[in-house]
């Protein structure tokens, strides 16, 4: 039997998967810590600069005539897959790298407070560091010049947040994504500008927050919606999403 086959790899996934499945109760996510494989065989560097390549053919196209293809949880894959729950809360097996080379382009990350820290949760599953999430972004964009990515952040429900952590938060995307941010408080404006102008401007990531604003006060300093936008560039999901989970 060819154990890389597609065949193979999904018949292995599914027996490993079925268990996971039966374990759970309701909507609890009470379920057994197995694994899944990957069942993709192309190979990652397939899509890595389609918005690009859209250029080339439609040097005038904008993000608002575009069909932006987005993962959800996309930090998961994080999570140690050893850990209990895991089955269920990885809904991501491949990196943010990987999930961006294969032509992702909208990001979900979850969010919370982890001591000094801030990083990936799931539910109560914790993942790795949220700095590290925001370098292989930035470090994408430095390779693809040409691509532009939406990072929707959202605060994780019922996780301990701090205001600190949340400042935290806010201060590692601004230094992570620094001049690659798109600044301008204008929804309109960013769907309607060629894309080939804002990426020819180094604009290339567009940071929104969902979640992020209540009881969040440091110093007699309010971070709402509109402080955020004017000191950080980052604006409201509430306000600029629809349909959103």
């Amino acid at each position: 039997m060819d154990f890389t086959s597609r065949h193979c790899r999904r018949r292995v996934e599914s027996a490993v998967t079925c268990p996971s499945a039966a374990l759970g109760l309701n909507c609890c996510q009470f379920a057994c810590c197995v694994p899944t494989i990957p069942a993709i065989d192309f190979p990652i560097s397939l899509h890595p600069d389609w918005m690009g390549n859209l250029v080339q053919s439609c040097p005038k196209i904008t993000l608002g005539e575009m069909v932006i293809p987005g993962t959800h949880d996309s930090g998961s894959y994080s999570i140690d897959a050893l850990n209990l729950f895991s089955a269920v809360g990885r809904t991501q097996n491949v990196s943010v790298v990987e999930q961006l080379h294969r032509g992702a382009r909208f990001l979900d990350l979850r969010i919370a407070g982890s001591g000094n820290n801030v990083s990936i949760f799931h539910g109560c599953l914790k993942g790795g560091l949220f700095e590290r999430v925001l370098d292989d972004i930035t470090l994408f964009c430095q390779d693809f010049p040409g691509e532009f990515v939406i990072v929707n952040v959202v605060a994780e429900y019922q996780r301990p947040f701090t205001s600190a952590q949340k400042k935290k938060a806010l201060d590692i995307m601004k230094q992570s994504f620094g001049d690659k941010l798109y600044t301008e408080d204008d929804l309109n404006k960013l769907l309607t500008t060629p894309l080939k102008d804002l990426v020819m401007e180094g604009k290339q990531i567009c940071v929104v927050l969902q979640r992020f604003y209540d009881n969040f006060e440091i110093d007699g300093v309010t971070y709402s919606d509109s402080y955020v936008a004017k000191e950080y560039g980052f604006f409201s999901a509430d306000k600029w999403l629809e349909n959103k989970w």
